[in-house]
């Protein structure tokens, strides 16, 4: 028996112009370099929600905040509020 854990695959149909800035934004050659990316952060930001947080953004020297909006953060039930 193996201690690997079990993996699964994930296929899904991305526009290739916008995979392409993806990847040269983040200094990346493979689109499952930025899905693993992708998907490490949406694992933070839902931890984040769950526990009861905003996740804000800033310019440089802590002005202009806006707040990340996605309805599937919203829908997460937190822990502070159960």
């Amino acid at each position: 028996m193996s201690n690997q854990p079990k993996k699964a695959e994930i296929r899904v149909a991305i526009d290739t112009e916008f995979l392409a800035e993806l990847e040269n934004r983040l200094g990346m050659s493979k689109s499952t370099d930025v899905a693993r990316a992708a998907l490490t952060l949406l694992n933070w930001a839902s931890k984040e929600a769950q526990d009861g947080r905003m996740i804000l953004s800033s310019d440089d020297s802590g002005g202009s905040i806006h707040r990340l909006v996605m309805p599937e953060l919203a829908n997460i039930k937190s822990a502070n509020h159960e």
